[in-house]
């Protein structure tokens, strides 16, 4: 199937099908984790797009195609967490008043790591919660660990369907993948809610 041409202004539609290029390549496991590790601190192409199309080349490797963009994204909200975080929060201090700075960041704190998970698992804008949490001082390990549960969810959801379904799963992904993933993360915060609510 040929593809349509690409009018010479799009230029994200270019480096998206680039990207798609790499699918079939022995760079595809490298591109991949550099994309999910970039788009984890700054806006990018999802890794998702990478992803699906390698995990449909080679079924029986999508539990570790999907642990290379869970390790890619987790290393990357590291460097959305501490160095873009810190850049974001010196130019804070010159537009917004340090007691302003502050009531912002409490605000954030109390739920900032369900605010990350959901980020983590769905298509909330990834690269903004890694940052946000680090401005607000969250919590390191409760970062980390709900990174690196949203994106495991998020990626392994999509490497069990291609490994079940095959070629149906990229139809599915593409049309109903949000929607599964909002209702996963709603139960998981329910669960959540629930077992803190038992416990205390």
């Amino acid at each position: 199937m040929e593809h349509q041409p690409i009018p010479n202004w799009a230029i994200h539609r270019r480096f998206y099908r680039w990207v798609l290029g790499f699918a079939k390549t022995p760079l595809a496991p490298i591109i991949l984790f550099v994309i999910a590790f970039v788009e984890a601190f700054m806006p990018f192409v999802p890794p998702d797009a990478l992803l699906i199309p390698m995990c449909l080349e080679k079924r029986s490797k999508s539990p570790f195609i999907a642990l290379i963009a869970v390790f890619g994204s987790v290393a990357g909200a590291m460097v959305g967490f501490f160095v873009i975080a810190g850049l974001i929060q010196g130019g804070a201090e010159w537009i917004l008043s340090e007691a302003k700075v502050a009531e912002l960041t409490e605000q954030f704190s109390e739920y900032g790591i369900m605010f990350v998970f959901i980020a983590a698992l769905t298509v909330v804008p990834f690269f903004a919660l890694t940052t946000v949490a680090g401005v607000a001082n969250l919590d390191f390990t409760q970062f980390i660990f709900v990174c690196f549960a949203g994106r495991s969810l998020r990626y392994g959801l999509e490497a069990g369907l291609i490994m079940w379904l095959g070629d149906r799963a990229k139809e599915f992904i593409e049309k109903r993948f949000n929607i599964l993933s909002i209702l996963v993360c709603v139960l998981a915060i329910v669960f959540v809610y629930g077992v803190s609510k038992w416990l205390y």
